[in-house]
């Protein structure tokens, strides 16, 4: 197999591997709270993923998907004027973390006062007083910032407005995720529930 059929492979393999994985899920359960108890929800007026005096497209979708989910486990939606026992709310975020290495090329370093980060997007402009390589102006950079998105989904008690069960997804933000951002959503919120309780409701 030439060269070319096996890098070709190889990232095949890691496509599949990283569609397999899917985004990185962390539950919460509040303490002496059975979930079963819980018969009817409703979305509250104002939720994180809105800024301003509409419902947002990432609205409307966070509430088909998870009115979905809820009612595949016996929630049903409640009615006009009616207490829900259950409010959702749900959150979006982003963090930046730099990752990379930083060393000297095959070649060795050239004369200079030794490696380190350059002035970079810290200061002085992106390419820095000495050059793209850093201080040193012979040691490489493969510096890079990696985007990680986060979706939370709060069940809330009505009556105390306490959160009984949470539910946050990672993943690490892509092209695919920016250009369809619904088939993402329903990604997201899918893995979410996979961790609900399982007999929460019957």
């Amino acid at each position: 197999m030439n060269r070319v059929k096996v890098l070709a492979l190889c990232a095949a393999m890691a496509l599949v591997a990283a569609c397999a994985t899917g985004p990185q899920v962390r539950t919460r359960v509040a303490e002496q709270v059975d979930l079963g108890s819980f018969h009817t929800y409703a979305f509250v007026p104002k939720p994180g993923t809105d800024s301003g005096a509409y419902r947002s497209l990432t609205t409307q979708q966070l509430e088909k998907d998870v009115g979905q989910e809820l009612q595949s486990r016996g929630y049903v939606p409640a009615t006009a004027g009616e207490a829900p026992d259950l409010l959702i709310d749900f959150r979006v975020g982003t963090h930046d973390r730099v990752e990379g290495t930083v060393g000297a090329p095959p070649f060795g370093p050239r004369l200079g006062w030794g490696w380190g980060w350059g002035w970079g997007p810290y200061g002085g402009g992106p390419w820095g007083p000495w050059g793209p390589w850093g201080w040193g102006g012979g040691y490489y950079s493969d510096v890079r910032t990696v985007t990680t998105a986060s979706l939370t989904i709060d069940l809330i008690q009505r009556t105390d407005q306490s959160v009984v069960w949470s539910g946050t997804a990672f993943s690490e933000l892509t092209r695919q995720m920016l250009d369809h951002p619904a088939q993402s959503i329903d990604e997201a919120v899918h893995q979410i529930f996979v961790h609900f309780p399982v007999g929460a409701r019957h």
